[in-house]
């Protein structure tokens, strides 16, 4: 009886040590606001999407990209679902970010850098919004012989849409910038332009976009968004919700680059002279 009220004492004791330990790990890692930020979030939208458009109900895929009518091209349907309203209110986020702060500093230099970032994300905006194209569609109830006016969806090089190349070069910018750049920062410390190199977090970011886009081709290859033997609206097409992921990473660095005083630091002058 000793022995077993012993062996009885000791194991609640490991269990009460355990559990102590593991509520401290785990209140640790999720209270950091960068495992929120950078990791929780965007693995939460991503799913929520992902459990919308693949649940085989019609009514909530409809949510994600609806199907419109026939005056609207079908090409323009999925820009009036959750996933493209969410880039929508990413970018103009952005912009708004940056508007105020080139409108706060004082140095002329940064109130350019962020004037120029508006008018890339406006840019980026518009193209999304297709210049407002299919809202006059939808709202008119009727079609016009302009299917298209972003640039984004021309074919100005090749068979091949411009949308192509420029995600190709947007790829190329967040290997390298969001990346590379924050692996090197850890080795090298960048003093004058410490503030606008993009925090490591970032690397976790481009880890959950990487793993929640092979999960949406995986689904989507499976034949998960047909419902009733209709092709989802996404059809070969998720690529928007790796895109979604991508102004979120722009949103990110954009809070990043506004709440540093200084985006270039000062030149240190080692001769002692002021």
């Amino acid at each position: 009886m000793y022995c077993r009220r012993l062996a009885d004492s000791g194991i609640y004791s490991f269990l009460k040590v355990y559990r102590k330990f593991a509520n401290g790990i785990l209140k640790g890692l999720f209270m950091k606001k960068e495992v929120l930020l950078f990791a929780i979030i965007p693995v939460t939208f991503n799913l929520f999407f992902f459990g919308l458009y693949f649940s085989g109900v019609d009514c909530l895929q409809q949510l994600v990209a609806p199907r419109m009518s026939d005056v609207i091209p079908v090409t323009s349907w999925r820009e009036f679902g959750m996933v493209e309203q969410l880039q929508n209110l990413f970018l103009l986020y952005i912009i708004i970010v940056f508007l105020l702060a080139a409108v706060k500093r004082e140095c002329v230099f940064e109130k350019v850098v962020f004037a120029a970032g508006v008018l890339v994300m406006l840019f980026l905006f518009l193209e999304e919004i297709d210049y407002g194209l299919h809202f006059w569609h939808y709202l008119t109830d009727s079609a016009s012989e302009t299917k298209r006016l972003n640039w984004h969806n021309q074919f100005t090089f090749s068979d091949r849409e411009n949308g192509r190349y420029l995600r190709k070069f947007g790829d190329l910018v967040i290997v390298v910038w969001f990346l590379i750049v924050p692996l090197l920062s850890l080795r090298f410390s960048f003093q004058r332009i410490k503030s606008v190199i993009p925090s490591p977090w970032f690397i976790a970011t481009l880890i959950v976009s990487f793993l929640c886009t092979s999960l949406a081709h995986y689904l989507d290859d499976q034949g998960m968004s047909i419902i009733n033997g209709r092709l989802g609206v996404l059809k070969g097409n998720v690529s928007e919700f790796r895109e979604t992921t991508t102004y979120y990473i722009y949103l990110l660095y954009a809070l990043q680059l506004t709440r540093t005083t200084c985006l270039i630091a000062k030149k240190v002058n080692y001769s002692g002279d002021s």
